[in-house]
C-alpha cells in the first residue's frame, strides 16, 4: 500500500516537472524564435509613465489618433501629474486636467421627428430638443453639445471641425459617440526661421514712383503665429497704424514675433501698402482667419509658415482649399517653401527580409532598419511620417484610401523605445503617423517604421522639423516642399542668399506630388530686421515677405491687376539654376529691377497710353518681357537701420 502511494505520488511529480520543464522550454524557444526587435520596451525611456509597445501587439481607439490615447493611458494608470509631464515633453496643450482636441464630427446626424420633438438616436444617448418647422443642425452641433456635457470647453468650430478643451477622463466616453468621427490634436502650423532685400530685388527703384491707385492702398495680410513687438515698431519700422486680430483661442496676439519680422519686410517693400497683422495657432483656427481675411478685401496674403501631415502633397487638403478659397476671392497668397530640403527624406517601403520593418537605405543590410538623426538637449523636434494612401479630395475630405497602414516608432542612443504613433488606418485614419519629444540629451535618435497590415508597398515620406542635423545619406531635397506650398493656387518661395544669390541648402524643392514645378520665385534672405537684429532673418519665412512686398508695390505703383504683376515678377525674375522654371529657384530670384534703364523703371511703360505690352488673352496688358539679361548685380554690404 505505501509503496503505490509512493508510486502515485512520483508519478505526479514527474508530470509536474515534464509540465513546468516543457513550457519553460516553450518560453525560451519564443524569446529565440520571436524577432528581437518585434518587443519595444520602453523601460528606459527616462520617463516614469512609459507605455509597454510591440509592434505586433497593440492597444488604443480606432476613433483616437494614438498619443491621444497613450495621454490618457498615462492619466487613468500613473494619475495626472505624470499625465502633465508625459504632455509637456510631448509638446501637448494641457491646462489642468483637461486637454485641447479637435473632434471630427460626421456629416449627418440621424433624427426622428415626433410631433415637435426631434429624437437623436447617438448611442446610448437620447437627446431631446424643441423643434422648429426649419430647424437644421450643423455636423458640429451635436458633438458641441456632447462636449460641454462632459465639462468641456469648445473654442471654435469650422464645418464638421470642433476645437475644444477636453476633460481626459472623457474622452474614452466621447470617442464612442456614433456622431464623433476622429478626436486627434490640433495641427499646428510651424515658422520657417533659420532689409538688404530691397536693393537686391530693385524695389527701391519703384518706391519713388507716383502710386497709380491714389484713393485706394493695397491691403497686405500678414497670417503668422503671432505678432511680439508690434507696438513699439509703429511708425518706424511699420507703418504708424496696422489692424490687428488675434484667432487663437488664448487671444494672445504676442505668442510670437516671427510675424512681426515678416511684417517688416513687406513694410521695406511697400512702405504704402496697408498691413493686416492676423495670427492663429492650429489648423481650426486658421480656417477660421482666413474667412474673416476675404471679408477685408484683402489683395495679398503673406504666409510664412508651413504645415505636414495635413494633405497629399498634390495642393489638395484642408489648408489647400482656405489657399483656394482665398484665390476664389481675388487674393494672391504667398507660401513660404519651407526649410526641409536637408531634413527630408521619401522612398518605397521594401524589406527584403520579411521581418516588416522598413529598410531606408542598403535592403540587405538590416541596420539600416535604423534610421539616425541628431538632437539638442531641451528641443522639442517632431518627426512626421506620411504615405500615398490619401485617396480623393472632394473639397472638404478625403475618401477612398486602401486602408494601408504604417506605425512610426522612436528610439534613444540606447535603442529603447522613447515615443510611438500606431494610429489606425484600417479604420479610416488618414495615412499620417507623428511624434513630438523633447530631447532629454545631446546627440543621436532612430526611427523606424513598421509595416502594420497593407494591400501594396506604399511611397513613404518622412520631416523631421527643429532636429540639429540629419546624416547626408538619409536627406532627400527633392519633393520636400511644406503645405501650401504645393498648392496650384499659392505662390511659393525659395530662398537665396541676399549678398550673391547663393541657393540656401534648406529652402525646399519641388515637384508636387502631382509633378508641378515649384517653388515659383526665390528671394534674399539673411537680411537684417529689427525683430532679430544682427543676427539676420534667415529661413523661407524671410524671403516670402519679400516676394509679397514686390505683389504689393507693383500693384499700388501700375495700374495691372495681380495676375498681370505676376506675370511682370515671372518675366523679370532672376533666372538662375536651370535654364527657366526649375524645382531650386522657381523662376528666379526675386526682381523688379530687371527692364529697367539707368538704374530707374521704364516709366514710360506706366504711362497710360504709352505702356509696351504684351497680349495676356484676357483683355489685359503688361510690360512686355525683356529678353536682355540684367547684369550681376552689384554685391552690397548689410546696412543696419
Amino acid at each position: 500500500m505505501l509503496l503505490k502511494f509512493k508510486e502515485e505520488k512520483m508519478k505526479k511529480v514527474f508530470k509536474f516537472n515534464r509540465v513546468f520543464w516543457t513550457g519553460l522550454a516553450f518560453f525560451f524557444a519564443l524569446m529565440i524564435l520571436l524577432p528581437e526587435k518585434a518587443i519595444l520596451q520602453a523601460g528606459r525611456s527616462g520617463t516614469d509613465h512609459s507605455l509597454q509597445m510591440n509592434a505586433y501587439y497593440r492597444m488604443g481607439n480606432p476613433k483616437m489618433e494614438s498619443v491621444l490615447y497613450q495621454l490618457v493611458e498615462v492619466y487613468n494608470i500613473y494619475g495626472l501629474v505624470e499625465a502633465q509631464k508625459f504632455a509637456e515633453q510631448r509638446g501637448i496643450d494641457m491646462q489642468g486636467d483637461c486637454v485641447r482636441i479637435v473632434a471630427e464630427s460626421r456629416s449627418r446626424v440621424s433624427r426622428v421627428k415626433t410631433g415637435g420633438v426631434v429624437l437623436m438616436r447617438d448611442l446610448w444617448w437620447l437627446q431631446l430638443f424643441e423643434q422648429a418647422d426649419d430647424f437644421q443642425m450643423s455636423p458640429s452641433y451635436l458633438v458641441s453639445m456632447q462636449i460641454n456635457a462632459y465639462g468641456g470647453h469648445v473654442e471654435t468650430t469650422y464645418n464638421n471641425l470642433v476645437q475644444s478643451v477636453m476633460p481626459l477622463y472623457a474622452l474614452q466616453d466621447l470617442a464612442y459617440y456614433s456622431s464623433v468621427k476622429y478626436l486627434r490634436l490640433p495641427k499646428k502650423p510651424v515658422p520657417f526661421v533659420v532689409s538688404e532685400g530691397v536693393e537686391v530685388t530693385g524695389a527701391d527703384l519703384w518706391q519713388s514712383v507716383t502710386p497709380y491707385r491714389s484713393t485706394e492702398s493695397v491691403k497686405v495680410c500678414i497670417l503668422d503665429l503671432g505678432f511680439n513687438g508690434y507696438p513699439a515698431l509703429l511708425g518706424t519700422e511699420l507703418p504708424s497704424s496696422v489692424t490687428v486680430r488675434s484667432f487663437r483661442s488664448d487671444g494672445d496676439l504676442f505668442v510670437s514675433d516671427h510675424g512681426t519680422a515678416c511684417a517688416e519686410i513687406v513694410y521695406d517693400m511697400a512702405p504704402d501698402a496697408e498691413l493686416l497683422l492676423v495670427n492663429f495657432g492650429t489648423d481650426v483656427e486658421h480656417r477660421s482667419a482666413v474667412n474673416w481675411i476675404i471679408d477685408q478685401n484683402v489683395d495679398i496674403i503673406s504666409c510664412s509658415v508651413g504645415w505636414f501631415n495635413i494633405g497629399a502633397g498634390n495642393g489638395t487638403g484642408p489648408i489647400c482649399e482656405d489657399v483656394k478659397d482665398a484665390h476664389d476671392n481675388g487674393i494672391i497668397w504667398i507660401s513660404a517653401a519651407g526649410n526641409n530640403a536637408e531634413t527630408h527624406w521619401e522612398t518605397r517601403f521594401q524589406d527584403p527580409d520579411f521581418d516588416d520593418w522598413c529598410n531606408f537605405e542598403d535592403p540587405g543590410d538590416p541596420e539600416y532598419e535604423y534610421f539616425a538623426f541628431n538632437v539638442v538637449a531641451g528641443n522639442l523636434y517632431s518627426v512626421y511620417l506620411n504615405w500615398n494612401d490619401w485617396g480623393t479630395w472632394n473639397g472638404s475630405n478625403y475618401s477612398g484610401s486602401q486602408g494601408n497602414d504604417y506605425d512610426l516608432y522612436l528610439y534613444d542612443s540606447g535603442f529603447f523605445v522613447l515615443a510611438q504613433s500606431n494610429n489606425d488606418q484600417t479604420s479610416g485614419a488618414p495615412p499620417t503617423e507623428a511624434v513630438s519629444f523633447t530631447a532629454t540629451s545631446t546627440g543621436v535618435q532612430y526611427i523606424r517604421v513598421f509595416k502594420w497590415l497593407t494591400t501594396r508597398n506604399c511611397d513613404l515620406e518622412l520631416f523631421l522639423y527643429n532636429i540639429a542635423s540629419l546624416d547626408p545619406q538619409y536627406q532627400e531635397p527633392s519633393g520636400s516642399l511644406s503645405i501650401p506650398a504645393d498648392s496650384s493656387y499659392a505662390v511659393s518661395v525659395g530662398a537665396t542668399y541676399w549678398s550673391d544669390d547663393s541657393y540656401e541648402p534648406y529652402s525646399s524643392q519641388g515637384p508636387t506630388q502631382d509633378g508641378r514645378t515649384k517653388p515659383d520665385y526665390s528671394a534674399p534672405v539673411g537680411v537684417l530686421s529689427s525683430t532679430y537684429g544682427l543676427a539676420g532673418f534667415f529661413g523661407t519665412s524671410a524671403a516670402t515677405p519679400h516676394v509679397a512686398g514686390a505683389f504689393a508695390l507693383l500693384k499700388g505703383k501700375t495700374p495691372f491687376t495681380l495676375d498681370d504683376v505676376n506675370e511682370i515678377l515671372e518675366a523679370r525674375a532672376e533666372d538662375l539654376g536651370s535654364a527657366g522654371k526649375d524645382n531650386i529657384f522657381g523662376y528666379g530670384r526675386l526682381s523688379l529691377a530687371q527692364g529697367s534703364e539707368s538704374g530707374a523703371p521704364i516709366r514710360q511703360i506706366l504711362t497710360l497710353g504709352q505702356k509696351t505690352t504684351v497680349s495676356q488673352g484676357k483683355g489685359q496688358t503688361s510690360p512686355a518681357k525683356n529678353p536682355v539679361k540684367k547684369k550681376d548685380p552689384v554685391k552690397k554690404k548689410p546696412i543696419i537701420k
